[in-house]
């Protein structure tokens, strides 16, 4: 029953709020393996036993944007009021958790540390960029960016930080929803000037990543328009675009598309340490009706050689989409894996041997629609550790690679596990 009540949440949240989910069911067994220890207090998120080797480099925190939504009068959930960050912090004993809500959106899809006392937020409807700064106990915010794009949707939806005009100051890279805005938000002697760079209308931007590629220098974007989400999930096209910075201008230029299906999750990285960055892209399953599928999910390989693109395809996953990817040395043999969370298919480490990618499953439980997943080394012990948003249960864990496995934990568990909703996982230190 667990299982329905958390399938039928997300799919009606979903499809009201259309916020990449594309209304999907869920068809994912959540985990029971939670501590029945696990407190639920705002203000520590985890006994002393639990979190007992949470022990952290001072001021390092990870930053959890998520929605947490609620039950009006008739039983029925609604759009959250506000948005949430959740950030998280390590301390001697335990993990203490500091929360900051904005009324203006509905959502925080993402936050990213700026300078070294800055977090930047975007939001969506309102479509909102802040800059939040500590004030004694409390954040204060400035409003760098609002725009209205003139669809029905005013959604912030991903950021990157990339310095492109090479100034020593770091430029925002920012997708959005409904009218495809693909935008830089330059930093001029302090000020932000926000130029739209692309734009299509009834078009969801929904992932960007920023790398440099072709070696030149020059930093690009990689962006993936997609049509709007629908709750069948059949026939949606989507695309991976590429902006690459000349110095003056960003030229616009397309690595790949696909008629018939998604792609909502990209990543580059330098995976095989030739030291040059590869781009990653999960393919959302090509679906039939009754939500069947025909072909899974792959994870493909993109090289730029030569002027083009090359494909390649790392895994194929038995799912319907894949909205995480992530990649570092998590087993501490030197070497990068490239890691997926999956909606139903589970946490994926994949490790490249020669030319070949072999995939190992670490969590066939965990799960959800974004399923977030972030790579860091929060008690400076020069190992990474994977932290993943498992919706199904509404837990927030630790992996951490020792003795030949992957030893899970839980860290926190949400106020309403089963009505919140992580989007994004990264790292501070403040």
């Amino acid at each position: 029953m667990r299982h329905i009540m958390i399938s039928t949440f997300l799919l009606t949240a979903c499809i009201l709020w259309t916020m990449g989910c594309g209304g999907d069911k869920s068809s994912a067994t959540p985990t029971d393996g939670d501590p029945k220890s696990a407190t639920e207090k705002p203000d520590v998120e985890a006994t002393p036993e639990q979190a007992k080797t949470a022990q952290g480099v001072p001021g390092r925190t990870l930053l959890v944007t998520q929605s947490n939504f609620a039950k009006n009068d008739k039983g029925k959930y609604v759009v959250p009021d506000s948005g949430e960050l959740l950030l998280l912090t390590p301390t001697d004993n335990i993990w203490k958790a500091e929360r900051i809500k904005d009324t203006e959106s509905n959502v925080f899809h993402k936050a990213i540390q700026y300078g070294k006392d800055g977090i930047f937020t975007i939001g969506a409807n309102k479509a909102m960029l802040k800059l939040w700064k500590r004030n004694g106990s409390k954040w204060d915010s400035e409003t760098i960016w609002n725009p209205t794009f003139g669809g029905e949707q005013n959604r912030l939806r991903d950021f990157e930080l990339a310095d492109f005009d090479k100034d020593g100051t770091d430029e925002l890279a920012i997708a959005t929803h409904d009218q495809g805005v693909v935008a830089v938000a330059w930093n001029k002697d302090g000020k932000w000037e926000v130029q739209e760079i692309d734009r299509k209308e009834n078009t969801f931007v929904h992932e960007i990543e920023v790398g440099d590629l072709d070696k030149d220098g020059n930093m690009e974007i990689f962006a993936t328009p997609s049509e709007p989400n629908t709750a069948s999930g059949v026939d949606q096209g989507g695309a991976i675009l590429r902006y690459a910075w000349t110095g003056e201008k960003f030229k616009k230029s397309e690595v790949v598309k696909y008629d018939k299906r998604h792609i909502k999750e990209i990543l580059v990285a330098d995976v095989d340490g030739d030291g040059t960055q590869e781009l990653y892209a999960a393919l959302e399953a090509e679906m039939g009706a009754n939500f069947a599928i025909e072909v899974p999910v792959e994870i493909m390989r993109y090289d730029y050689k030569d002027g083009k693109f090359e494909s390649k395809k790392v895994i194929s996953l038995n799912d319907r989409f894949c909205r995480f990817l992530t990649a570092g040395d998590v087993d501490g043999d030197g070497k990068t894996e490239l890691i997926a969370a999956a909606f139903s298919a589970g946490v994926w480490v994949m490790n490249l041997e020669g030319d070949a990618y072999k995939g190992e499953c670490i969590d066939k439980n965990s799960g959800g629609f974004e399923h977030a997943a972030y790579l860091a080394d929060m008690n400076g012990d020069g190992q990474l550790e994977l932290y993943v948003a498992d919706d199904n249960s509404g837990s927030l864990r630790q992996y951490t690679y020792k003795n030949g496995a992957y030893e899970p934990k839980v860290i926190q568990k949400r106020l309403v596990p089963k009505s919140a909703m992580v989007w994004n996982i990264t790292v501070a230190d403040l």
